[in-house]
């Protein structure tokens, strides 16, 4: 008899174990809640959404442009909110992973039932959201420099909930920077040096190409290099010996370091144009900067003015500067709390149509009169900041408007 007992207690014990160990497998990793938490009703708060990487390969990138949406985020709400609401934003970990990337945003669409979504600078991980934010039906703010990851551009027509924001893409990147080299420099010969295995810095080189002859320029001869290649010196003598009088190279600043190196290295002394990667930090990165002169753009000047206020948060909050990367988040962040005051509602398809339609002559940061497209899901005639390196010294020469 006391044998039963004893049998009956330990399956009573192992069934309670189960049903705890049944419930605690059931809990799901949270995201991140980047602002404070509310005892508020859903009725009372935005809830906006937020996919980055925060631990991978791009995590420097992503970290930039989460910090800057969580700056904004504590401005917005300090100042009163949305429509008199609260923004509670919260952001998953992609891992710069696309498969990450479709859940995280299903989950935000479907769990949170946020009404918005922000997400990165990687072309890849926005196109990734292209089809599943067809059926979900909220918008995604991105900066992928890619013109397809907004647009079908066999079609000409704009994917409905994928939209650019503060920043061109790479083919407006490359009408400005041929513009203004052309305009206010005697370099007429161009050698071209990109990455092949890089979507945004193909469609930035073969949109160069295009501008910089038809503007009755050179380009004396193409070369190409893949993400790991280490070694640029046979292309390097390749250009030299070209003619070219300058290296175009729209290509990343691990990239950027390397070629200048190794033309510091073998004394091929050509001046480089690029794009946004040659900002901070590429010149504390080579071993001879003083060898380095160059012109490229950017999407803000970051010691000016406009930026001090978002820089001094920023060195508040973390403990380092703001990068152009926390600009793009930052008014990622206002050009959305402008397309929710102009719909009049945090409902994703009324802000899908005023991001469309209703963004005109905003003031952020990389601009006085921000405009979207409503053809391209893109900004409209956005210009850069372009910077000049002289041996070395780096000098802002002022803002340069698109052609």
């Amino acid at each position: 008899m006391e044998m039963r007992k004893l049998l009956a207690i330990f399956i009573i014990v192992l069934m309670v174990a189960s049903l705890v160990g049944c419930g605690s497998s059931n809990n799901e990793a949270t995201p991140q809640e980047t602002t404070e938490t509310t005892e508020a009703g859903e009725e009372d708060v935005i809830l906006i959404g937020g996919v980055n990487d925060l631990s991978a390969d791009r995590s420097v990138l992503g970290n930039a442009i989460n910090r800057g949406v969580e700056l904004a985020v504590k401005e917005i709400n300090e100042a009163g909110g949305i429509l008199g609401k609260k923004v509670v934003y919260k952001v998953y970990d992609n891992r710069n992973d696309a498969q990450e990337t479709i859940n995280a945003y299903t989950r935000l669409c479907n769990v949170d039932n946020v009404s918005a979504v922000i997400t990165s600078d990687a072309s890849s991980i926005c196109m990734a959201l292209i089809e599943v934010s067809g059926v979900e039906k909220i918008p995604v703010l991105g900066m992928p420099s890619d013109p397809r990851a907004t647009m079908n551009v066999a079609t000409g027509e704009p994917y409905p909930y994928m939209f650019l924001v503060s920043q061109p893409n790479a083919v407006a990147q490359a009408n400005i920077i041929a513009h203004y080299v052309n305009e206010n420099t005697d370099l007429k010969k161009a050698a071209v040096f990109y990455d092949q295995s890089n979507a945004y810095s193909v469609a930035n080189s073969e949109a160069f190409i295009e501008f910089w002859k038809e503007l009755g320029n050179e380009v004396t001869i193409i070369e190409t290099c893949n993400k790991n290649d280490q070694d640029y010196k046979t292309q390097l003598y390749k250009m030299k010996d070209a003619g070219a009088e300058f290296i175009y190279c729209p290509i990343t600043t691990t990239q950027l370091v390397l070629l200048a190196n190794q033309a510091s290295q073998n004394g091929i002394g050509l001046p480089y144009v690029g794009a946004m990667d040659m900002a901070d930090p590429f010149l504390s990165l080579i071993n001879n900067p003083e060898d380095v002169n160059a012109y490229f753009q950017a999407v803000a000047d970051m010691k000016s003015e406009r930026v001090a206020k978002l820089n001094a948060a920023y060195r508040e909050a973390y403990g380092e500067d703001a990068t152009v990367k926390s600009v793009n988040g930052y008014d990622a962040m206002y050009i959305l709390k402008a397309a929710i005051e102009a719909a009049g509602s945090a409902d994703p398809e009324a802000i899908r149509d005023a991001l469309e339609n209703k963004i005109q002559n905003l003031k952020i940061l990389v601009s006085d009169n921000y405009t979207m497209d409503p053809k391209t899901h893109a900004p409209k005639d956005l210009g850069m900041v372009i910077c000049k390196i002289t041996n070395g010294k780096l000098e802002t020469i002022g803002y340069y408007e698109a052609n």
